[in-house]
């Protein structure tokens, strides 16, 4: 009755969390698109107003309130979809993608409005919209981190799911188990001790997964420690104890070593042994090529400013990067390259069993 109570409380829980979020959500976005909406209006109305210089004071007071609105409804927006769409790939791409619309409005918003950034209000309102980036990028990098270091502490934790296993799939460790990192197969917490013992593959001194034969897949290695036969102590007459299974194709029996638990077992210590070094070498890799990377970085941005002014014709402004945004776009595009790498390192180590 109570764990009946407890899933209960928690369900409702769950389900006022999601329900906050999504009003977050909502009222963030209407919120974000309406300032930013006013502020382009803005750039608009004072770019196309050859008096516009008697409207600034009353302009600046409006960009101030529209900026405020902005930065809650981008908080709004990115905590809601966070909750909303926690552990989804898409929704960080598109907040990003929103992100640099919002923060890179001067770069082409000029050509648009036809507004030069002489005037006060409209500088203004291009640094509102580039706050509004500025937030909604950095929210979106602390997610993006966060499903980053969950998913890779999942996987160190469960490796593959339990269901994707055939052989020893309801084993549980054993009391007395061995559990060396990385070790053989018989230093794996799931082999069991009453076989281990009648093992020739123990006695040999090597793994089930390199002879394809072991002792949660092969049936004579089963029944040999039921039977308690003799096995030779010494390394290389054990070797001559191992059954071979003339019966499978090398494909069959590296499908058994796929679904084995004591092969996936050691998968799942392979990845926690790359993945540290993996997110190290990044780190690394970062620290030492920052300063060509910022420059390079700038160098991108700067082709993309003149790209946009040449195809306006001049209309766009040639606006100065902060070096806090370089900064950014060069974290934003390592997070990037991390995510994918540890995409195909758990794709190389829990689908391919490299």
């Amino acid at each position: 009755m109570s764990s009946s109570r407890g899933r209960d409380v928690s369900e409702v829980f769950a389900d006022f969390v999601s329900g906050c979020a999504r009003f977050l959500f909502y009222l963030g976005g209407v919120a974000s698109i309406v300032a930013a909406g006013l502020l382009i209006f803005t750039c608009f109305r004072l770019g196309s107003d050859p008096d516009a210089a008697k409207q600034t004071a009353e302009a600046l007071r409006n960009v101030e309130l529209f900026n405020k609105i902005l930065i809650v409804g981008v908080i709004g927006v990115g905590v809601g979809a966070s909750v909303m769409f926690w552990g989804e790939d898409v929704h960080g791409v598109l907040q990003l993608i929103f992100a640099a619309a919002l923060y890179f409005a001067p770069l082409y918003l000029p050509s648009l409005t036809q507004g030069s950034d002489a005037n006060e209000a409209i500088r203004r309102s291009y640094g509102s919209l580039q706050d509004g980036g500025i937030v909604l990028g950095v929210i979106t990098i602390v997610v993006l981190i966060a499903e980053l270091a969950q998913k890779a502490r999942e996987r160190v934790k469960h490796g593959v799911k339990a269901d994707q296993l055939k052989y020893g799939k309801n084993i549980k460790a054993e009391p007395d188990k061995l559990n060396v990192f990385l070790g053989k197969c018989w230093q794996m917490p799931f082999c069991r001790k009453f076989v281990r013992d009648k093992c020739p593959i123990y006695h040999s001194k090597r793994t089930c997964w390199k002879e394809q034969v072991g002792c949660m897949c092969e049936e004579e290695v089963i029944k040999g420690a039921m039977e308690n036969r003799p096995i030779p102590k010494d390394a290389l007459l054990a070797v001559a104890a191992i059954p071979r299974n003339n019966r499978l194709t090398p494909a069959q029996k590296k499908e058994r070593c796929d679904n084995c638990v004591i092969y996936n077992e050691h998968q799942r210590q392979k990845y926690r042994a790359w993945l540290p070094s993996l997110v190290v070498g990044f780190i690394l890799l970062y620290v030492l090529l920052r300063t060509p990377l910022l420059a390079a970085t700038a160098g991108v941005i700067k082709q993309i400013n003149t790209a946009i002014n040449g195809a306006t014709l001049g209309a766009a402004q040639k606006n100065a990067i902060p070096p806090i945004f370089t900064e950014l776009l060069l974290m934003v595009a390592f997070l990037v390259v991390l995510s994918y790498c540890l995409k195909t390192l758990e794709y190389a180590v829990f689908k391919l069993k490299i």
